[in-house]
């Protein structure tokens, strides 16, 4: 998997990315990758959004992988979030015009706080057909936007995670719409298989 350093225009700024283009033969579509909270240590080199991007290629899918404002070489600073649903935005526009496909189909990996700011852009945009949600935040964020979102979802998360509680996982899982999917890994999520994503995608 061979990645390309890119800078992509967002809101008159820009942010750093790595880009990795399947050939055309194998092409699926494309997966963005949200990494989590830019003020607790959270970038792009996290283990976990590599991992989920080496799934995704692995299955055939274009990658595109990027830091949120104000994180390594991305210029700006933390926007609460706002900022942030802006950057995926931008990236998905720049991702389209970088892939093969009419339309192309994506699909956004959030990891904790990366879920919750990509997961609006995602659910609105007619481009994406499914989201990956790796350790919601659940205890922290608000999700409730999602209740009435019919794309196909997939929720991973530890068993023993205090900013996504089982409990508190399972009895909101239960007012999201269907297509779903829910996988519980004992302890806290470090990396994910392969094949969970994979799952995931068709």
């Amino acid at each position: 998997m061979r990645e390309e350093k890119v800078f992509i225009p967002s809101d008159g700024i820009q942010l750093e990315g790595l880009l990795s283009i399947q050939e055309a033969r194998s092409f699926r579509g494309g997966v963005i990758c949200c990494h989590p909270h830019p003020q607790y240590g959270g970038d792009m080199t996290h283990p976990v959004v590599t991992t989920s991007l080496e799934a995704g290629f692995q299955e055939g899918f274009s990658t595109l992988r990027f830091n949120f404002r104000g994180v390594g070489e991305s210029e700006g600073s933390y926007g609460e979030g706002i900022g942030e649903r802006q950057d995926v935005k931008a990236v998905a526009d720049y991702f389209d015009s970088r892939l093969r496909g009419d339309p192309p189909l994506l699909l956004l990996v959030g990891y904790s706080f990366g879920a919750w700011a990509g997961f609006p852009i995602a659910a609105e945009d007619e481009r994406f057909e499914g989201m990956v949600a790796i350790a919601p935040p659940l205890e922290i964020y608000d999700f409730g936007y999602l209740k009435g979102c019919k794309k196909k979802k997939l929720f991973i998360a530890g068993d023993r995670d205090s900013f996504c509680p089982l409990p508190l996982l399972e009895g909101w899982y239960q007012q999201i719409e269907e297509p779903k999917s829910l996988v519980v890994i004992p302890g806290r999520i470090t990396s994910f298989f392969p094949t969970l994503l994979c799952s995931s995608s068709r």
